[in-house]
C-alpha cells in the first residue's frame, strides 16, 4: 500500500461522501440494477463493488489523470450501468431461453403423445423441473437477500395470481410462470 497524499485522502473521503446511498443504500440500487438488467443478485453487486475499487485504485495510483468528475455518484453509476448493459446484452427473453430449452422441448414433446395416469405425472414432475431451474432460480438470484425474495415460492402450484401480483415488476417471470401454470392445466385434463 503506498502512502497517500493529503490531495488523494480528499479525494477518496470526496468519492465516498458521494456514494451514498439514501433509503435502503447499496442493497435497494442492487435490487433495482438486477430488475433493470435481468441479472443475479451478486453480478450486479460484484460490478459495484468492481466499479468503486477501480476509481478508489485510479485516484491511489493515478492521481494525476483523475478529474474531479471522476469522483461523483453520477461517474461512478454510469460506468456501472455501462458494465451491466454490456453483460446484459446477450440476454435472451426468459420465455424464449425456456421454450427453446431441451427440458422443455421434451415436455411438449410427450404430452403430444397419448399418455395414461404414470405418464401425466411424469409430465408434471418435468414441469416442475423446468419452473424450478428456468424460473425459481433466476428470479431467486436476481431477489436475494431482498424482503420480496421470502415471497418467492418453490411450488409452482404455490404462486397464485395474488403471489404473482407481488412480482409485478418481473413480467418475464411472471408471464413464464403463468405459462407453466397452463400446461399444467393442459397435463391434467389429457
Amino acid at each position: 500500500m503506498t502512502d497517500l497524499t493529503e490531495d488523494q485522502e480528499h479525494a477518496l473521503a470526496t468519492f465516498k461522501a458521494a456514494l451514498h446511498l439514501p433509503k435502503g443504500g447499496f442493497h435497494v440500487l442492487i435490487v433495482e440494477l438486477c430488475k433493470q438488467y435481468q441479472l443475479p443478485f451478486q453480478t450486479c453487486r460484484a460490478v459495484l463493488k468492481k466499479t468503486q475499487k477501480s476509481i478508489e485504485l485510479k485516484v491511489r495510483l493515478n492521481f494525476q489523470n483523475v478529474e474531479p468528475s471522476d469522483l461523483t455518484q453520477e461517474h461512478w453509476l454510469r460506468l456501472i450501468h455501462e458494465t451491466l448493459a454490456n453483460l446484459a446484452k446477450d440476454n435472451k427473453p426468459l420465455m424464449e431461453s425456456m421454450t427453446s430449452g431441451e427440458r422443455y422441448c421434451q415436455l411438449i414433446s410427450d404430452m403430444q403423445q397419448s399418455f395414461d395416469a404414470s405418464d401425466r405425472e411424469m409430465q408434471l414432475d418435468k414441469l416442475l423441473t423446468i419452473y424450478e431451474q428456468e424460473v425459481y432460480k433466476s428470479l431467486g438470484a436476481m431477489l436475494h437477500t431482498s424482503a420480496l425474495y421470502w415471497e418467492l415460492r418453490d411450488d409452482l402450484f404455490a404462486m397464485s395470481d395474488e403471489q404473482l401480483a407481488k412480482f409485478a415488476d418481473y413480467p418475464q417471470h411472471v408471464d413464464a410462470i403463468k405459462h407453466l401454470q397452463q400446461l399444467s392445466l393442459q397435463i391434467e385434463s389429457n
